[in-house]
This record gives C-alpha cells, structure tokens and sequence, in this order.
C-alpha cells in the first residue's frame, strides 16, 4: 500500500526506519549503508522529509545528523501507517480480523518498548464486545508467530468509559504513554 502513495522507494526505507525507532539519529552516510541507496537519492529524501516538516537536521562536528520532529502534527497518524504495514502489525490484524466485537486494538509502550517495567503492564488493549476465547486464540497465534509471551486487556467501551472518568491507573498509563492506535480511532477512545 505505501509503495502507492508514496512515489519514492528511498522515502519509504527512510520513513520505514524513523518510525519503526522514533528516537533514533542518523547521518546521511550511515543511512546510506543500512539502505544501501545512492547517496544522492538519500540525501534528496532527507531534504524533502525535513521541508515536509516530518525530520528535523542538526549539525554535529563534521555532519548533519537527522532526528524525526516530534513537533510533526502528522507524525503519529504516519507512525501508525507504518507500523500497520509492517510484519508485526499485519501480522497482529491478520489473527484478529475474524473477531467480532473488537472497536479498538491499542499497542502499548511495553510493546513497542518489548519489556514490562511493572507486574500490570500489558501489551495490548482490546476495547469491544468480543469473545475472550477467541481473543485469548488469536493471541496464543501471535506469541507463537512473534516469539515472545505476550500480555493483554479486554474491556468493553462503557467500562473503559468508567475506568477513564476514574482515572484508573492501569488505563492512565496506557494513555499518557506512546502508543499505537492500530485498529479504530483514538476518536473511540476519549
């Protein structure tokens, strides 16, 4: 889907690496090398995606290193995308697509981060009115597909409703955290 709305190969490698680690510094060579792209064409992207406003350059010593701008109000909407059209992500909407119910998946910052810092943090949030069975299948599948125990939450929208009006700590942490909205609307959240 990207490679159609996006025209260059080398913006999507570049963005692909940005939002997959939204912290990480790069310079125009080192990208060169983990992409193996024309140095031109890297440094054109680069240019372009700092005029969009999505990257952000700062010249350290001898180079110019390029952050993303987490000031980007788009920037979060284009993580999103990304992250939904990578391996995991497909993966993660292709198992939880024949369930009925589901509103809203919510990928973590314990996810995204891969560790638990505490006892309740979880990986996932479902919002809905879906089966428990069939999500405690889907995400059996997925532990097996990425390799690694995962931890989740079921709630139904009107108790999610409740918890957020209490200020629940288990939920605030989910939402003041990064986060990933990868099915639904951060709309159905709030």
């Amino acid at each position: 889907m990207l490679k159609h709305l996006f025209i260059s190969k080398v913006r999507i490698s570049i963005l692909d690496v940005y939002m997959s680690n939204i912290d990480a510094a790069f310079h125009v060579r080192a990208l060169v090398r983990m992409l193996e792209e024309e140095i031109n064409a890297v440094r054109r992207e680069l240019i372009n995606l700092e005029s969009a406003g999505i990257l952000k350059s700062k010249k350290e010593g001898n180079r110019v290193v390029y952050r993303v701008n987490k000031q980007c109000p788009i920037l979060w909407d284009l993580r999103a995308i990304f992250y939904k059209e990578s391996n995991v992500g497909k993966a993660i909407l292709n198992v939880t697509k024949d369930i009925e119910g589901i509103e809203v998946i919510v990928l973590t910052h314990n996810f995204i981060k891969g560790k638990h810092e505490e006892p309740t943090d979880i990986d996932f949030l479902f919002v809905g009115t879906m089966k428990i069975k069939e999500l405690m299948t889907a995400v059996g599948q997925l532990e097996k597909d990425l390799d690694r125990n995962l931890r989740f939450s079921a709630i139904r929208k009107e108790d999610f409703d409740f918890a957020r009006k209490k200020k629940e700590a288990f939920l605030m942490n989910i939402l003041e955290n990064d986060k990933i909205i990868l099915f639904g609307q951060i709309a159905d959240l709030l």
